[in-house]
């Protein structure tokens, strides 16, 4: 199997660097790894970690036609030089140069996961040019995996392609490190305590926390209404840097920034704290691929607060490990959090018991590892 090289491609090496990290790493043990991505700054970082080579073909978020064609045209003279058996790619723009690059240099296996639609939220001219980019990604590849049963629904409401369509095992790109996400770790439960003092949280508030980027896509808007009209005993924790690219509104922001019970921390290298110090993750995005931290927040043994969108709904059961509302329903959000806060705490511990058993049996990282192995073989001809 070392014989045969494997290509990962992503956008920007964060996704590499968290999301997938060490993935490549134990996928080098049967196949020659190298990975593509933007941004020289961390290159030799995740090189050194991951002991692959990496290698950087710049490519631009957002619509850049000029920009595109001179990142497949890298993208060609890469896959020229290092002629792997499998090209594989994550996120939009990756997807749009690896599949086009591979499919003009005649890769044999060329894989792009979609790991979120943008398509489904918007509308008019950019909604139909959405589309067809990926059409033609779907053209162009071998193979197409769906994150998630719901981005598998869209493809096919929308008629993206005839290709098959297979979530791997129960969806996710990467599943979660069941022991570096798991209650009662010493270190990180005395972060907390610090963390508790330092924002001055009562023994008798009911926290809740938000893990993502602040960007309006998120449902922050929303939560930020919800969380106005809860009893003085909540608290709400956010943890993530600002979008640029697609920020907050205005009065959203300064709500976060000036609200004595909104605890802004920003940017966290290690979301666990944050999450240790709640008692409910809340994520009330409009749109999500499967969003990584309710898988890491159940495994915390946290129950969540979610919209009813692709991702979320295949995570959270209402009952049995969160709570399920609608999409851009600041008044159902709100519902659904004073639900939380009059949980007993017995059933609250039933809700996380079930979530980290629940992550458990479908989303532990090493059978997911394990499972992308035999996806590739199987790809090849191996298995």
């Amino acid at each position: 199997m070392k014989d045969k090289t494997l290509l990962i491609v992503t956008t920007v090496p964060e996704t590499l660097m968290t999301i997938l990290a060490t993935q490549p790493g134990f996928l080098n043990q049967s196949f020659k790894v190298h990975l593509a991505s933007s941004g020289a700054g961390e290159m030799q970082k995740l090189s050194a970690r991951e002991g692959v080579p990496v290698h950087e073909v710049t490519m631009q978020r957002g619509m850049s036609p000029f920009r595109d064609l001179v990142s497949i045209f890298a993208m060609c003279r890469l896959l020229r030089k290092l002629k792997p058996d499998v090209v594989h790619s994550y996120t939009p723009k990756a997807g749009m140069v690896a599949m086009v690059a591979g499919f003009l240099c005649r890769v044999p296996v060329r894989v792009h996961t979609f790991t979120g639609l943008i398509f489904p939220t918007q509308t008019g001219v950019k909604q139909k040019l959405l589309i067809n980019i990926d059409r033609l990604i779907c053209f162009c590849a071998t193979r197409i995996v769906p994150e998630g049963r719901g981005v598998k629904k869209d493809l096919v409401e929308y008629s993206i392609t005839r290709k098959p369509l297979d979530v791997i095992g129960h969806g996710n790109i990467a599943g979660v490190d069941l022991d570096y996400f798991r209650p009662g770790i010493d270190e990180v439960d005395d972060k907390s305590r610090a963390l508790v003092a330092a924002l001055n949280i009562a023994s008798t508030d009911f926290v809740f926390c938000y893990v993502g980027r602040l960007n309006r896509d998120k449902g922050l808007k929303e939560l930020g209404l919800a969380f106005k009209a809860l009893p003085d005993t909540a608290r709400l924790i956010l943890v993530g840097g600002l979008d640029s690219a697609a920020p907050v509104d205005d009065a959203t922001l300064q709500l976060f920034r000036d609200h004595d019970r909104i605890h802004v921390l920003g940017f966290q290298a290690d979301i666990r704290v944050a999450l240790a110090t709640s008692n409910v993750l809340v994520l009330p995005s409009y749109r999500e691929g499967f969003p990584n931290v309710v898988l890491q927040a159940g495994a915390l043994g946290k129950p969540a607060v979610v919209t009813n969108i692709s991702g979320s709904n295949e995570i959270i059961e209402p009952g049995l490990n969160g709570w399920v509302v609608p999409s851009k329903d600041a008044y159902a959000l709100q519902v659904a959090m004073a639900q939380a806060m009059v949980t007993p705490k017995v059933e609250l511990e039933a809700l996380g018991k079930f979530a980290r058993s629940r992550i458990a049996e479908r989303f532990d990282q090493a059978a997911h590892r394990v499972r992308m192995k035999d996806f590739y073989l199987q790809e090849l001809g191996l298995d």
